[in-house]
């Protein structure tokens, strides 16, 4: 009978539980330890977040947190890139937007410098940027390149298109104007409230970059507002 095939199965049954058993067991014990030193592990995933680092057995990076900036390395068997992250995403669904640029040192000056924006990827002929966590670049196309400028009236005011901008808040809309000022910067309209008295009612300024692509930003003076539906009489 201890030859016997019934008796060869029901042993190998029994070392399958076991086995079983134990990687249940070392699994719960492994997730217990890993919960008490802030690891978290799901799969084949661990991320452990002691002291900002994050570690992933798909790849390795290490994220500093040191004055908001995050590096970062990461390896493969093909090849091997180190970079530094220094602003996060946007919430909800970052937006990407691409532009014309005659000069990306210039470009680099100006939205690096006048306005804040954080640097990201960049190549010969392009530059991202974030802008309040949105991507922007640019992208150089040429010495000679500047926007080409139409007109439309918004409330008394000649309004250049193509634009493109922000609904900041009210605190970071003066901030920003201030900067602008500061840094020499010529508007094509001058920070102003419009609308004044009905649900658009906003703060606005236009100016341009040294490509002379138009930007603007604005303040809801109510940003539930923003998209308020009703017929407006120039």
């Amino acid at each position: 009978l201890g030859s016997s095939p019934v008796c060869a199965f029901a042993t190998a049954l029994a070392t399958t539980r076991a086995g079983v058993a134990g990687r249940i067991g070392t699994r719960s014990l492994t997730s217990r330890a890993a919960a008490a030193f802030g690891i978290r592990s799901v799969g084949s995933h661990t991320n452990s977040v002691r002291h900002g680092i994050t570690t992933n057995n798909h790849f390795t990076a290490s994220h500093s947190s040191r004055r908001g900036m995050a590096t970062d390395s990461s390896a493969s068997s093909n090849n091997s890139a180190e970079f530094v992250t220094l602003a996060q995403p946007a919430p909800g669904s970052p937006f990407h937007y691409a532009f014309p640029v005659h000069s990306l040192a210039a470009a680099k000056d100006f939205y690096g410098s006048v306005l804040g924006c954080a640097e990201g990827r960049a190549s010969e002929k392009w530059q991202d940027y974030s802008l309040h966590g949105h991507q922007i670049v640019c992208h150089w196309v040429g010495n000679d390149y500047r926007c080409v400028d139409y007109f439309n009236p918004v409330d008394g005011d000649e309004v250049p298109v193509p634009h493109v901008g922000l609904a900041l808040t009210e605190e970071q809309f003066h901030e920003l104007a201030q900067r602008v000022r500061d840094a020499g910067v010529s508007f094509i309209i001058e920070p102003h409230l419009r609308f004044k008295g009905q649900p658009g009612e906003q703060w606005t300024m236009f100016f341009k970059d040294p490509s002379g692509n138009n930007l603007e930003f604005k303040a809801m003076t109510t940003i539930e507002n923003l998209f308020a539906k009703y017929n407006v009489v120039d």
